[in-house]
């Protein structure tokens, strides 16, 4: 330890203050970096907010102190990486955000004894248009949805009836398939008491009409579209795959276009079969009367109407007249066969499918490239390869057409040379500069503090040499018995003149016999000292 103070101390002041002032430096310079390498110490608490959902979120963090930072427009808040799950719970103590909409949590703000049946009803129908809006911002294509419904009274001794309806409006990030429109559909049917899915309205914001109001609930030309857009990419990439296994790759074009049904048709028939007779019922009838014979039952007189005159005619003895019918009904019943037929819009109408093939290109003798038609085989069988692979049909009116040209090359002579793939950006050539300071830096810190300092530790102390009395020799006299080299090292004196050269084996050059025999007499003289100087020598060595 006692070395290290008088190694500091042979510094001086200015050394020792280039030395702290360089380490403080390269300390802050670690920190910076390792900020920076680390990122910024906020996180993200959420993002996308609407404005009402912003305010409420910084009310409730400046109630908690917590300090935050908006960015994006003010859609997003970030806070600091460790109290990110703090200011969570914080935001969530005041109620759940609306994300632009109102939910159920509406009922918890108001005071149902002081409020009308209108008002309620209206807050029951903003609280489920806000829910349903809620739901809907989950799919991952939506990032946002408005919601309205028309929920009609029902009033008293009315026998009309009104259905409800619903309209819909969302905010895409990307491309909505057919299956995510119905979806959005059914859950908003679903949730609506008598509420028909062909009675919603969906558009999205660039106002595309997704889905209108029909019978049958179909969806409308936008729907149309994407199933066309992607019929069409899915058969062009079976007839490319089939061309290009046979001309190689890059040397087939191929385009499809679909035209697809608009309408939607529901058709029924009937169908009767006069052999197929099965006898469903059986009915017979038999009536008999009986009367006088010679009564005249169709005349109005007084005589038929005397209580007597029928008595004493019939006493008489005239005859007796009977009448009899018998009747017999049979019931047959025909099979019948009923069919219903719907065609839903978006069926395939007709397919045109074009194909271009390059020419087969060969090297010539001086390494040209040298262009040969197909053959006329080759361009059949691929015609036919093709129709087969995009499913055409005659009946349908399907058309394809395949023909050879020769592709359109560059000539890469041409122009000037592309830049070399190892390019870097300005954040690139700023970090490699982070990193070259701090490695000089460290470098610096080694050779001018570290070392100087472990190297004056280890060395210790200059040795003191001691008199023939075996007593420490004061500094005078060190300093005379024991001299210092140009470099600062220490020295056995030199004698005074030089008597006679002697030669020694290994080593270039003479040396004098007296300086040899001087310092001969003064190791056996001082042993310790001798030895340290000797240790001190081999280690700066």
């Amino acid at each position: 330890m006692n070395a290290l103070f008088e190694q500091l101390a042979k510094f001086g002041v200015g050394r020792l203050t280039a030395i702290l002032g360089l380490t403080i430096g390269v300390a802050a310079a670690l920190v910076i970096f390792t900020m920076s390498m680390n990122g910024s110490r906020e996180a993200l608490l959420y993002s996308g907010l609407q404005p009402q959902d912003t305010a409420a979120v910084s009310e409730r963090l400046g109630q908690a102190n917590i300090p935050y930072s908006l960015r994006e427009g003010g859609t997003a808040v970030f806070v600091d990486r460790q109290r990110v799950d703090e200011a969570r719970l914080r935001v969530a103590q005041g109620g759940a955000l609306g994300f632009g909409s109102v939910g159920y949590e509406i009922f918890d703000e108001t005071d149902a004894l002081g409020t009308t049946s209108f008002v309620q009803n209206i807050n029951a129908k903003r609280a489920l248009e806000g829910e349903l809006a809620r739901t809907i911002n989950t799919i991952g294509v939506v990032s946002g949805a408005r919601v309205h419904l028309v929920l009609p009274e029902r009033r008293l001794f009315s026998q009309q009836v009104q259905e409800p309806s619903a309209s819909v409006i969302l905010n895409l990030r990307g491309q909505i398939t057919p299956e995510q429109i119905a979806t959005v559909r059914d859950l908003v049917a679903t949730a609506v008491p008598g509420l028909s899915a062909s009675r919603i309205t969906i558009a999205d914001d660039r106002g595309r009409l997704l889905a209108s109001p029909s019978d049958d609930g179909s969806v409308t030309s936008a729907a149309l579209e994407g199933r066309r857009s992607s019929l069409e990419s899915q058969l062009r990439d079976r007839v490319r795959d089939v061309v290009e296994g046979i001309v190689g790759p890059g040397a087939a074009r191929v385009v499809v276009t679909a035209d697809l049904s608009r309408e939607s048709i529901t058709e029924s028939s009937q169908t009767y079969d006069p052999e197929g007779q099965v006898r469903s019922g059986r009915e017979s009838t038999e009536e008999f009367t009986r009367e006088p014979a010679g009564r005249n039952t169709g005349a109005v007189s007084v005589a038929e109407n005397l209580p007597d005159t029928g008595q004493g005619a019939d006493a008489g003895g005239a005859g007796m007249a009977e009448t009899g019918r018998n009747s017999r009904v049979e019931n047959f019943l025909n099979s019948s066969t009923t069919r219903t037929r719907i065609i839903e819009a978006g069926a395939i109408e007709r397919l045109s499918v074009s194909v271009v093939v390059d020419e087969v290109m060969t090297r010539g003798e001086d390494g040209s490239p040298v262009f040969t038609p197909r053959s006329e085989e080759e361009i059949a069988r691929i015609r036919q390869l093709a129709g087969v692979a995009a499913g055409l049909n005659a009946e349908r009116g399907d058309v394809i057409e395949v023909a050879q040209l020769r592709f359109s090359r560059p000539d890469l002579d041409v122009g000037t040379p592309a830049s070399s793939g190892f390019s870097l950006s300005r954040g690139d050539i700023m970090r490699i500069a982070e990193i070259a300071v701090l490695f000089i830096t460290a470098l610096l810190i080694v050779f001018m503090v570290a070392r100087p300092l472990i190297k004056g530790a280890i060395s210790g102390p200059a040795p003191a040499l001691a008199s023939a009395g075996g007593h420490a020799l004061p500094s005078q006299a060190r300093q005379a018995a024991i001299g210092h080299s140009g470099d600062g090292q220490f020295a056995l004196p030199d004698s005074g003149d030089p008597d006679e050269t002697i030669d020694i084996a290994h080593i270039d050059g003479q040396v004098k016999k007296s300086s040899v025999k001087k310092v001969s007499t003064l190791v056996e003289k001082h042993p310790d000292e001798s030895m340290a100087i000797l240790r001190t020598w081999m280690h700066e060595s």
